[in-house]
C-alpha cells in the first residue's frame, strides 16, 4: 500500500485527521504533520523529507486551502511532480465546494462535501481503488434487443441482455442523486469475489425505491441477471426468490416452495457471481437474513426504513433533497421557470421530501395553479395537501400520500412498541427543533399511564428505536456551542411528519396534551438561570421549545397556569443573564407576573418571586424607579408571608439595597445589606455561597463610602466562600475578583490588581462571552487601571468596547453605561482630546469629571 503525504490548512484539520484515519483503515501510511512532529520539531525539514519519499500527496482541498503559504508549497510542488516525472502522484480531495486552479484542473478529483460519512467513506475508497476493468461480462450496447421476457437462461457469458424483473421505471425527472449512486456502486464493489450487501436507508418518500431502480438501470450492463425481490413480507420474498431459480433454470415451476427456496439459495451461493439482488423495503435486518445469499459474489441491494444495517449491511443513508434540488425538480415536473425563488421557498415547505415535491408538482400541473398558489394553499391546510390521493404518484406504494404513508408508519411503530405513538404524539407539539430525550426521561412523571410506566428504564430507548424503524424520527447528538465537553442526545421530526402527527391531537385532546408538556418542561428546565452559567447550555437546548410552549400563547390550558409562570420566569431570566436580551426578558416575565397575581394571588411569595425578578430587569434597563417600586412591594409580600427572617426576605432587601446604592442613596443601602447578611448568617451559615454575596455586597458601599480597608476585608472573605462553595470559575466567584481588583487598584497595589482583573475577564469570557454586558464590567474597570498607569490609548480602546455592549443592551441611562462613557472620556482628556472628552461627558451627562 501507499505512503500518502497528507497536505492540509488547519480549518481543514478536522478534515485531515478523517481522512487519516480512513487510509490507516484501508493500509495505507498517512503522513499528517501534526501526528509525527514533536514539540520543538522542524516543520519545513520534515515537509521535505516527507513529500520526497512519498509515494502520493494528499491534497484536502478547500478554498482557505488555496490561499495559505505552507499548503500553497506543498500543492505546487506535487503538481509540478505529477506534471514532470511522477504519474498520478497528487490526489485532489475536495471538503468544500470550491473552484480548482487551473494547473488543478485537468486531474480526477474526489468530492467529500455534502455527503453522509458512509457515502464520503466510500467515495474516498472507491477513488483510491486502482482502475480496472469490468469484471463481469459488458453487455453489447448496439443491434437489436432480444425480447424482454427470454426464455430460461442457464448459460453465461455471452448474453446480449441481462434478465430483469424491476417492477418500476426510472423517473423522468430524476435529480441530485448522483453521489449516492456513486457510493452504491463503490459498495457494492468493495468486496471483490464474495458477497456484497448494501442498503438504502432514509425517511419514507425519500425516493429510496426509485433510487435503487435507478440503479439497476445505469448498471444493467454490469449484470447477468438483476433481480427485484419485494421484501416488505416473508411470503413475497420466498415467492420472488423461488421466481428467480425457476428464470435461471435452478428449479422447477411445481417443486415445493422450502426446497425450491434452499436450491436457489444454495445455487446463489456457488454462482451468484454477475447477479444483482434488490430487497425493495425491508423490515430490519432480522426479517431479512434468512433470505439473503449465504455466500458467494452475489450483489445484494437493500431499500429500508429502518438505519440499523451495520451488523449485515454497508448502509447507505438517502437524506432529503436541499432546496436547490428540490426547486429544479419542481420547476423541471411543472414548466414554471418564472417562479424560482418560490420554488425554492416551497421546496423549504414540504421538508425536502421528493415524495411531497411530486404530489406538491403533480396537484399544480393538474388544477393549472402557481407554485406560489400551492405554497398558500398548504400552509392554510397542510394536512388537506398532504392527503391528496389524486396527486399521489401511481407508483408509490398504490398510490399512498405523503399523509398516508406516515399515519401508517406510525401505526406500525405503535405495534413494535406501546408507547411510540404517544411519544411522537407529544412531539409533534414541541416547536421544530432537535428535542433533548430527558424531556421525556426526566419528565416522564407529568405524562401520566400508562406512558410513564412505558417510559421507565429502557422503555423510552425501545420506543425511540420503534419510531427509527420506520424513520419517524432522527436520533442526534448535540454538541453544546460554548462547551464542546458538553453533549446532549436529542430526536428530530421531519416537518411533515408533525403535521400529519398533529392531525391525530384534535380540541381537548391536543390541550391536554399540551398541558402534559408545559409541565413535564417546568420539570426538567434548570432553575439556577439567573446566576450559574452551569445551568445554560441545558437552557440553551430547551430555550425555543419552552417558548414554543407558552411564549406564543396568549394563555395557558386550564391547570397548567403554574408550570407555565414557571417557564415565563425560568426563560426571562435565562435570557437577562445569558442573553442580555432584557427586552425579550421583561416581555417574558411581566407574563409570568400576571398569571400568578391571576392564579395565586397578589400577596402570595410566588408573585413575589415574579416581581422581584422583574424588577431586576427594569433596573439593568435602566428604570430605577420602577424597579424600585417592584422591590418594596416583593420584600413587604415576603416579610408578611414568611417572616421578617426568611431567607426570600434577605434576597428582597438585597435588591433593593442595590438599588438604593446605584441611586446613590449609601446611607439607605448600608443596613438593608447588613440586614440581608445577618439574615443569612443565621439561616444559612458563614460559609453559604448566598452569604457570601451578602458579603460582596455590602463590601461594595464600603468602598464607595471610602473605607478600603473595611472593603478588602469582606471582598477577600466572600471570594474564599464563593472560590470554595461554586469553584474558582463561577460568575459570581468572577465578581469578587474583579472587586477585589478594584479595591487593590485604589490602594495602588497595582500588579495584583492586573492580575486579578485578567482573572475576573477570563472567568466572564468564558462563562458568559467576551460580549455579555458583565464581562464587559470587568473591562470598564480594568481600563480605569489602565488609565492611571500611562495606558491610555489601551484604556481608550477597552473603555469604547464596554462603552458600546453596555449602550447596545442597558441603554444609555445606565450606570454601567454611563461609568464605561466616564472611563472613555478620561482617557480621552489624556490623549489631549478635551474636545472629544467634554462631547462625551455631555451625551451622558457626566459633568466634568472623572466618572469613577
Amino acid at each position: 500500500m501507499a505512503d500518502i503525504f497528507v497536505s492540509y490548512t488547519s480549518g481543514d484539520r478536522d478534515w485531515a485527521f478523517w481522512i487519516g484515519q480512513e487510509l490507516a483503515r484501508l493500509q495505507h501510511q498517512p503522513r499528517i504533520h501534526e501526528w509525527e512532529i514533536q514539540a520543538g520539531g522542524d516543520i519545513p525539514a520534515w515537509m521535505e523529507e516527507r513529500l520526497q519519499r512519498a509515494d502520493r500527496v494528499l491534497c484536502v482541498v478547500s478554498a482557505d486551502y488555496l490561499t495559505k503559504d505552507y499548503s500553497g508549497w506543498e500543492r505546487r510542488s506535487a503538481q509540478w511532480a505529477a506534471a514532470s516525472k511522477r504519474p498520478n502522484f497528487m490526489l485532489p480531495v475536495f471538503v468544500e465546494d470550491c473552484e480548482a486552479p487551473v494547473a488543478m484542473g485537468h486531474l480526477k478529483r474526489c468530492k467529500l462535501f455534502g455527503l453522509a460519512e458512509d457515502n464520503a467513506r466510500a467515495s474516498l475508497e472507491a477513488y483510491l481503488a486502482e482502475a480496472k476493468p469490468p469484471q463481469t461480462q459488458v453487455r453489447f450496447p448496439g443491434g437489436p434487443e432480444a425480447p424482454p421476457t427470454p426464455a430460461v437462461i442457464t448459460q453465461f457469458p455471452g448474453l446480449k441482455l441481462a434478465l430483469s424483473n424491476i417492477p418500476i421505471a426510472v423517473p423522468r425527472h430524476f435529480l441530485g442523486r448522483d453521489d449516492a449512486l456513486e457510493a452504491i456502486d463503490a459498495a457494492l464493489r468493495r468486496y471483490e469475489g464474495r458477497v456484497a450487501i448494501t442498503a438504502l436507508h432514509g425517511l419514507r418518500g425519500v425516493g429510496k425505491t426509485s433510487l435503487a431502480a435507478t440503479y439497476a438501470e445505469r448498471h444493467k450492463a454490469d449484470y447477468r441477471a438483476t433481480w427485484w425481490i419485494r421484501a416488505q413480507t416473508e411470503s413475497t420474498m420466498r415467492a420472488d426468490i423461488v421466481s428467480l431459480g425457476v428464470r435461471l433454470g435452478w428449479t422447477t415451476a411445481d417443486e415445493k416452495e422450502q426446497p425450491a427456496l434452499d436450491k436457489v439459495r444454495e445455487r446463489l451461493r456457488q454462482e451468484g457471481e454477475g447477479l444483482l439482488l434488490i430487497y425493495d423495503n425491508a423490515i430490519d435486518p432480522m426479517s431479512l437474513k434468512p433470505y439473503l445469499p449465504p455466500g458467494g459474489a452475489v450483489r445484494v441491494l437493500v431499500t429500508s426504513n429502518a438505519h440499523a444495517w451495520r451488523g449485515v449491511a454497508a448502509p447507505v443513508e438517502i437524506r432529503l433533497w436541499p432546496k436547490q434540488i428540490g426547486a429544479d425538480y419542481l420547476i423541471a415536473r411543472t414548466g414554471r421557470e418564472s417562479e424560482r425563488a418560490i420554488a425554492q421557498a416551497l421546496s423549504e415547505a414540504l421538508g425536502g421530501l421528493p415524495l411531497a415535491h411530486e404530489q406538491a408538482a403533480a396537484y399544480c400541473e393538474r388544477l393549472d395553479v402557481s407554485l406560489a398558489e400551492y405554497t398558500r394553499r398548504l400552509e392554510l391546510a397542510p394536512a388537506k395537501m398532504l392527503d391528496a390521493e389524486r396527486d399521489a404518484p401511481a407508483e408509490y406504494h398504490d398510490r399512498l400520500t405523503v399523509a398516508k404513508t406516515f399515519a401508517l408508519a406510525i401505526d406500525e411503530a405503535a405495534k413494535l412498541h406501546p408507547a411510540a405513538e404517544p411519544l411522537i404524539l407529544h412531539a409533534a407539539l414541541l416547536a421544530p427543533e432537535p428535542i433533548p430525550v430527558f424531556v421525556f426521561s426526566e419528565g416522564r412523571g407529568k405524562f401520566g399511564e400508562p406512558l410513564a410506566s412505558q417510559l421507565v428504564d429502557d422503555g423510552l430507548d425501545e420506543a425511540l428505536a420503534a419510531l427509527r424503524a420506520f424513520a419517524l424520527i432522527d436520533r442526534e447528538t448535540i454538541v453544546d456551542e460554548r462547551d464542546r465537553a458538553i453533549t446532549t442526545e436529542t430526536i428530530r421530526l421531519h416537518r411533515l411528519v408533525r403535521a400529519v402527527a398533529v392531525r391525530r391531537l384534535q380540541g381537548e385532546t391536543a390541550e391536554a396534551a399540551r398541558r402534559v408538556l408545559i409541565e413535564a418542561m417546568a420539570e426538567v428546565f434548570p432553575r439556577k438561570v439567573w446566576n450559574d452559567p452551569s445551568a445554560w447550555p441545558r437552557a440553551r437546548r430547551l430555550d425555543a421549545l419552552a417558548l414554543h410552549l407558552v411564549g406564543g400563547a396568549s394563555s395557558s390550558p386550564t391547570g397548567a397556569e403554574a408550570p407555565a409562570s414557571e417557564i415565563l420566569n425560568l426563560l426571562g431570566q435565562y435570557r437577562a443573564a445569558a442573553l442580555a436580551a432584557y427586552v425579550q426578558a421583561r416581555q417574558l416575565l411581566e407574563r409570568a407576573l400576571a398569571i400568578r397575581e391571576k392564579a395565586l394571588g397578589s400577596e402570595h411569595p410566588d408573585t413575589a418571586a415574579s416581581l422581584n425578578n422583574l424588577a431586576n430587569v427594569l433596573k439593568t434597563q435602566g428604570d430605577l424607579a420602577g424597579a424600585r417600586s417592584l422591590f418594596e412591594r416583593a420584600l413587604a409580600i415576603n416579610e408578611k408571608a414568611l417572616g421578617l427572617e426568611h431567607p426570600d426576605a434577605a434576597t428582597n432587601l438585597e435588591s433593593l439595597a442595590i438599588l438604593l446604592q446605584a441611586q446613590g442613596d449609601l446611607a439607605g443601602a448600608r443596613p438593608l445589606h447588613e440586614r440581608a447578611l445577618a439574615i443569612r448568617e443565621n439561616a444559612l451559615g458563614p460559609d453559604h455561597s448566598y452569604t457570601a454575596t451578602s458579603l460582596n455586597n455590602l463590601a461594595t458601599v464600603l468602598l464607595a463610602e471610602g473605607d478600603l480597608d473595611g472593603a478588602r476585608a469582606l471582598f477577600e472573605r466572600a471570594l474564599a466562600i464563593h472560590e470554595k462553595a461554586l469553584g474558582p470559575e463561577h460568575s459570581e466567584t468572577a465578581i469578587n475578583v474583579c472587586n477585589l481588583a478594584r479595591v487593590l487598584r485604589d490602594l495602588g497595589e497595582i500588579p495584583e490588581a492586573e492580575r486579578l482583573f485578567e482573572r475576573a475577564i477570563a472567568i466572564g469570557e468564558r462563562a458568559r462571552g467576551a460580549a455579555h454586558p458583565l464581562t464587559q464590567r470587568f473591562q470598564s474597570h480594568y481600563a480605569r487601571l489602565l488609565l492611571i498607569t500611562g495606558r491610555q490609548v489601551e484604556a481608550l480602546s477597552i473603555a469604547e468596547g464596554a462603552l458600546a455592549v453596555h449602550e447596545a443592551t442597558n441603554g444609555s441611562n445606565h450606570i454601567w453605561t454611563k461609568d464605561s462613557a466616564g472611563v472613555a472620556a478620561d482617557a480621552l482628556a489624556a490623549l489631549g482630546r478635551a474636545d472629544e472628552a467634554a462631547a462625551l461627558r455631555a451625551r451622558y451627562g457626566l459633568g466634568d469629571g472623572s466618572a469613577l
